[in-house]
Formats: C-alpha cells, sequence, structure tokens
C-alpha cells in the first residue's frame, strides 16, 4: 500500500509538472519540492528540485529529528528550568555581545521598521533571549514567532535560518517553503553564529521578516554584523599580554584579494602562548578553525616569536611576513596591553570585573548627542515611542544640556487638557474674553516659555482645527491670545513627542501633513522596554534610585528577575517604576519575591505569556515547589513529565518517549491531550509512518 500512495504521489508530480510553463516551475520549485515530500514523506533526491543545503536540512528533519513531513511546528516556549541552564562562561560571553545592542536598536530601527524585520539573539541552542524590530506587528503568526524564550532548534520545529545556524555553527538562510515546517512558510529566515576569542559560539544572531524574498539579503546583512560585533566582544577581553594585528602588506589589493572585512587579531599571553583570536585570522593563515590554533604557541602558528616582532621596545613591534600554508604576505603589528588582569584571569572573571563599573544608558546617550547636535542648529525635534519609554526624561536633559539651560522649559500634554481649553493653554486669553475668564487675562505657555523651550507631548492627540493655528504660530514666531487682536512676538524652541503613528494619521486625514513636516525636522525614537536588551541592568538602576540615600538595599529574587526579564511591560519604564516603588514599599525582607509583586502585575504576565510560560516552572525552580497549592491532580504531574522530557530532549519525540519509557503513539496522543501539537499531526505521522512501509 506505502509502494501504491508514493506511486500516486510521483505521477501526480509528474502530470503537475508537465502542465505547468517552465518558467512557472524554476519559480515554484520548492513550493513543488515540498509539496512532494509531504505527500510520500521522504525527502527529494538531486539538485534539481532544490538548493543542497535544503535537501539536506530536509533529510536531517525526517531521518535524524523524527519530525513528520506536512506538519507546522512552530517555536514554542520550552521549561524556563531548561532555557537557563548555561554554562556561567558562555552566558559572560552573551552579555557583553548583549552590551553592544541597545546602540544597535536604536540606529536600526528605521531599517528594521520599514523592512517589517525582527532581529533574534539566541543563546548557542537557539533559545531566544534578545530581540527587537518589527516583533509583533511581522503579523499574527509572529506574536508566537518572536518571543523571548521560544526555541528555534531544528530538531524541534524544522530547519530555519536560525535554528540550523546553531546546529551547523555557519550562516544560512531558508525562504518560504524551504522550511520544513508549514508555520514558517509565510517568512525568511536567516541566522549567523557569533563566535568568542576562544572560538566557540557564544551566540546566534537571527532575523525574521514576512518578505520571503529578503532571504540573501539578510544573510549578507548578518554576515557583515558578525564580524563588527565580534570585533567588538574580542576587544573587550584584550586586557593583559599582546595583541597582534594582521593584515595583508599591500594596501591596494583587489576586492578578491582582500577576502576579510577586518583585521586579523590574535591575542598571546606574556608568555607567547596564543589565547583568543578571530575569523579573520583563520582565513589569512589558511588555518581550519581558530580552536585549532588556541593554546600553540605563537612563533609555531606565524613563524616568528613575540620577542622577535617587538625587538627592544617591548612594547609594540611591526613585522613583515609570509604566512600560513596559503603563503599570504601580511603587515603584522604587535601592541602590549598594559592592563591591570593577572595572567590567570579568565573572561569570564573579567566580565565580572567589569560588572562594578556604574551602568549607562547608552540609549539615552546616543540619543542626547544626536539632539545635542541639531538643537546649536535649530532644527525641529519629534520624538516618537510608546508611552512611557522616557521621552519627557530625554526632553528635560535635553534642555539642561542645552544652549537655552538658563530659560525656562514648560511642558504640556495635549491628550490631557480638554478640547475647549487646549487653545487658550498654549495661547492665553485677555481678560474678559470669555465666561469664566479672569479679568486679568492669561499668560499662554508659548509666552511663559519665550526664550526657553515648550515641549508638546501626545501631540497627535491635538484637534485639526487647533493645529493649523500652532502651525502658524511655529512659522510666524507670533501669539494671539483669545480675544485680542495684537501679536506677541516669542522666540520659543518647540519640541514635540508622541505614541501615535504620525505618518499614518498624516495618510487617514488625522494629522494635517504640513505640520508634520514642520515639526519632524529630525526624528528621535526611544525603544520600549521590552526591545531593550539592557533592560534588567535598566531595572537594577531604577531600583538603586529607589533606594538612593537607605543604608539597607533590598535586592530582586532570581524568580522576580526572571518575570521581569520576560514580561512585555506594556508601560514601559513608568510601569517598571511603579512595580518597584510598590514593592519596595511591601517588601518585609530585604529580598523582593514575587508575593510582593503587585496582584494585577501578575495577571498582566500571566494574561500576556503563552500557555506553556504560565505552566512552567522559572529559572532554578523545582517543578514540586512551583506546582499549585494543595493536591495535583495525576493529569498534571504526567503534563509536567511530558514536557520536561521534550524539553531536556530538545522537541526530539523519539528520544522522550524513550525517556518516558512509552511508545512513540503514546506520547504523540498525550502531546495532543496537553495541547503541545494539533491533532491533524497524528494523522500526518500515521500517513508518513504508511507511506514508509514496504
Amino acid at each position: 500500500m506505502g509502494h501504491m500512495m508514493r506511486g500516486g504521489a510521483v505521477a501526480a508530480f509528474v502530470c503537475d509538472v508537465e502542465k505547468r510553463p517552465p518558467e512557472v516551475f524554476e519559480l515554484e520549485r520548492p513550493s513543488v519540492a515540498w509539496d512532494w515530500m509531504r505527500q510520500t514523506g521522504q525527502a527529494p533526491q538531486g539538485a534539481d528540485w532544490v538548493r543542497p543545503q535544503v535537501l539536506q536540512a530536509w533529510a536531517r528533519c525526517i531521518d535524524e529529528h523524527d519530525l513528520p513531513p506536512g506538519s507546522d511546528f512552530a517555536p514554542r516556549m520550552p521549561m524556563h528550568a531548561q532555557v537557563c541552564r548555561t554554562e556561567h562562561a558562555e552566558q559572560n560571553l552573551r552579555d557583553a555581545f548583549a552590551a553592544g545592542l541597545p546602540l544597535m536598536v536604536y540606529n536600526l530601527r528605521p531599517f528594521l521598521e520599514e523592512g517589517n524585520v525582527t532581529i533574534l539573539l539566541t543563546d548557542p541552542q537557539g533559545h531566544v533571549v534578545h530581540l527587537l524590530g518589527a516583533g509583533l506587528r511581522i503579523m499574527s503568526a509572529g506574536q508566537n514567532l518572536a518571543r523571548i524564550g521560544v526555541g528555534w532548534h531544528e530538531a524541534s520545529i524544522g530547519n530555519n535560518g536560525v535554528g540550523t545556524a546553531c546546529l551547523l555553527d555557519e550562516p544560512v538562510a531558508f525562504e518560504g517553503k524551504e522550511h520544513f515546517s508549514r508555520a514558517l512558510h509565510s517568512f525568511a529566515t536567516a541566522g549567523c553564529p557569533i563566535f568568542g576569542s576562544d572560538g566557540r559560539v557564544c551566540a546566534t544572531i537571527g532575523m525574521l521578516t514576512d518578505r520571503r524574498d529578503a532571504a540573501k539579503l539578510m544573510l549578507g546583512f548578518l554576515r557583515i554584523t558578525c564580524q563588527l560585533f565580534e570585533a567588538r566582544l574580542f576587544e573587550r577581553f584584550c586586557t593583559e599580554g599582546y595583541l597582534l594585528r594582521l593584515r595583508h602588506r599591500n594596501g591596494s589589493d583587489t576586492l578578491a584579494e582582500q577576502s576579510t572585512l577586518i583585521d586579523g587579531k590574535i591575542l598571546v599571553s606574556p608568555n607567547g602562548v596564543i589565547k583568543g583570536a578571530n575569523r579573520s585570522t583563520v582565513d589569512l593563515l589558511g588555518a581550519n578553525s581558530v580552536a585549532s590554533i588556541i593554546g600553540k604557541a605563537v612563533g609555531d602558528v606565524i613563524g616568528v616569536s613575540i620577542a622577535e616582532i617587538v625587538g627592544k621596545s617591548d612594547t609594540a613591534g611591526v613585522r613583515h611576513l609570509t604566512v600560513g600554508r596559503t603563503q599570504q604576505h601580511i603587515r603584522l603589528e604587535a601592541l602590549r596591553l598594559d592592563g591591570a588582569a593577572q595572567e590567570t584571569q579568565t573572561p569570564c572573571a573579567i566580565q565580572e570585573t567589569s560588572r562594578a563599573e556604574p551602568w549607562r544608558d547608552h540609549v539615552l546617550e546616543a540619543a542626547l548627542q544626536k539632539a545635542s547636535v541639531l538643537q546649536q542648529r535649530d532644527i525641529s525635534l519629534l520624538i516618537t515611542g510608546e508611552s512611557g519609554v522616557g521621552k519627557d526624561h530625554l526632553v528635560r536633559r535635553l534642555h539642561a544640556n542645552g544652549p537655552r539651560m538658563d530659560k525656562p522649559i514648560i511642558a504640556i500634554n495635549c491628550a490631557a487638557i480638554p478640547r475647549d481649553l487646549i487653545e487658550s493653554e498654549l495661547f492665553g486669553y485677555e481678560g474678559g474674553s470669555f465666561t469664566g475668564a479672569r479679568a486679568k487675562g492669561k499668560k499662554g505657555k508659548f509666552v511663559e516659555a519665550d526664550g526657553g523651550v515648550l515641549f508638546l507631548d501626545e501631540i497627535g492627540d491635538m484637534a485639526l482645527d487647533l493645529q493649523a493655528t500652532l502651525l502658524r504660530v511655529l512659522d510666524s514666531s507670533e501669539v494671539v491670545p483669545i480675544g485680542s487682536h495684537r501679536p506677541i512676538k516669542v522666540d520659543v524652541r518647540v519640541i514635540a513627542a508622541t505614541n501615535c503613528p504620525l505618518r499614518e494619521m498624516v495618510k487617514e486625514g488625522k494629522f494635517r501633513r504640513d505640520l508634520y513636516y514642520r515639526l519632524n525636522g529630525v526624528q528621535i525614537w526611544l525603544p520600549p522596554l521590552r526591545e531593550r536588551p539592557d533592560r534588567m541592568d535598566l531595572i537594577e538602576h531604577l531600583l538603586a534610585c529607589e533606594q538612593e540615600g537607605q543604608a539597607e538595599r533590598k535586592v530582586l529574587s532570581d524568580d522576580v528577575r526572571a518575570l521581569f526579564f520576560r514580561h512585555p511591560w506594556p508601560g514601559n519604564i513608568r510601569e517598571a517604576r511603579n512595580v518597584l516603588r510598590s514593592s519596595l514599599a511591601v517588601a518585609g525582607r530585604n529580598v523582593i519575591r514575587l508575593n510582593d509583586l503587585p496582584h494585577d502585575f501578575i495577571e498582566e504576565a500571566e494574561a500576556e505569556a503563552p500557555h506553556c510560560v504560565r505552566n512552567a516552572p522559572v529559572c532554578g525552580a523545582d517543578p514540586v515547589s512551583t506546582s499549585k497549592a494543595g493536591k495535583t491532580a495525576l493529569a498534571d504531574w504526567e503534563e509536567q513529565a511530558v514536557r520536561a522530557a521534550l524539553a531536556e530532549c530538545e522537541g526530539n519525540v523519539a528520544k522522550a518517549a524513550r525517556r518516558l519509557e512509552i511508545t512513540r503513539a503514546t506520547l504523540y496522543h498525550k502531546m495532543d491531550r496537553y495541547g503541545m501539537r494539533g491533532a491533524h499531526r497524528i494523522a500526518v505521522k500515521r500517513l508518513s509512518n504508511e507511506s514508509r512501509r514496504p
């Protein structure tokens, strides 16, 4: 029967191909190949179907991962206890890399927004630890794809740019039906591993978009990004010994000869042993990998010792060499590092030392630096971002460090003042100009801010008729109070802010186009708290500020930190500050625990998180201790056992079944019972098994 089904599928495939024009077949080859694989249960053979990389990935999914063809597995949230079990050194390397992400968020936002792209940072196993960009806006399906903690490993959801890059330790990209799982057919995915100075993968950076033809473009972007961040990571751990820089000797080499984006770098200990290197070094020397030269004497690798390079100076030196199997002609520079670290200090220890330094808000600093230059040239600023991200704080910092620091700053929330009153608030009125008016009249905010800064918050909520008046004032620098015919000259620096998509509002006719371009000289965006890789450092900073001046300071428990890390924070920094203030007031000990948090905050976390997050224990927690109080039903224990087995086996159903000592069919039924997979997957699995039988 299996042969008959397979033969029928092949015949249908051939018939379908004969009916299609050749150019259509070329465009739809991955789609046709995937449909054939779904019907036959086998990966296609031959490079005429799809790319060899895709064929190999599909074969792994079927033969090694035991995934049923035609499935629609999507990235899922494993048990947090599994996600958090990473080596300490590995975590520190990833933290060091993530330290540069806040600026990346700030600088890349226009590209991510317009390209509808989400950037993911995962641990080496493929679990998302940071994300930024379009995220949930990609489409409804993106709600499960772009979440902190979800697993992208190939063994669970089939080949994809992120998980396959984690598996192969090399850059990969897939688009549309090149993905094994149906759930990813609407997307393009790409991933590239981040290597530490010791040659180990410390993280993987990936991209996800609903523009399925963008896979190659994303892969090229990630390759460049990875090299730049690896350079940042390498410099972070260069503290003692010698730093060797390698580059082609002839600066006029062609692009073909200049195969590396950045210089080769080798970190050498004071006694001449190689402690680290980057991937450009591997290309220049023709070595197999970074790991193959770690621990070797530098003289054995490049043919010359440190003493010979630096000579009598013992601090720096330059040599021209012909090195490696490729006989590359290179220029080698050696620089002695004067770090205070001891020879035995490891990158892990270096990272721990750096944590004692005061935390800096790199996002705010970058925004301030950009805005300060614009203030000197009197260019309009429009600050955008969700409510609570700190737009007001940014404006006040700008005023305190700007050319009008000795003049007043007046803030007005356009959404908080009734429509009938906002005109009088902004422009003032003459005495007795309307019922209820003061006899002596009132100065408007523009007059009060004369010489200084007027901050118009929530400008998107201003009425259309008032927008025309505001535009006239901005263009003429003159204010006419209500009930008066005499204009008042004002010198005001106006900064506007909004959490509304003004560009979309302009298209819909809800915001004046001319006012938009008058206010939007340069737009400065502040990211939401959930998209900030440094959000835990920011929360710790807020906690320290709330306890300033107190002798005994309270700290967050591991459970609270885990909850804060995965919480979506819809109220952003404003919400975080309020939660911390409430928790500090309630906590009776020096440690803030889960039961000290506001009840509505816990409910918000449970409402936003998927079902599997709510059921999963937090980092390091015992599944028994995290179960509900009172007697636990047998079904609850069974569900926990199934989830734990699948998480430990990284989604491999065959391995999980062996661990639980049950058949795969029984495990599939239990997964279906507890909502871990769609009911139709059982039928797909049976069809696949029947098609393989002789």
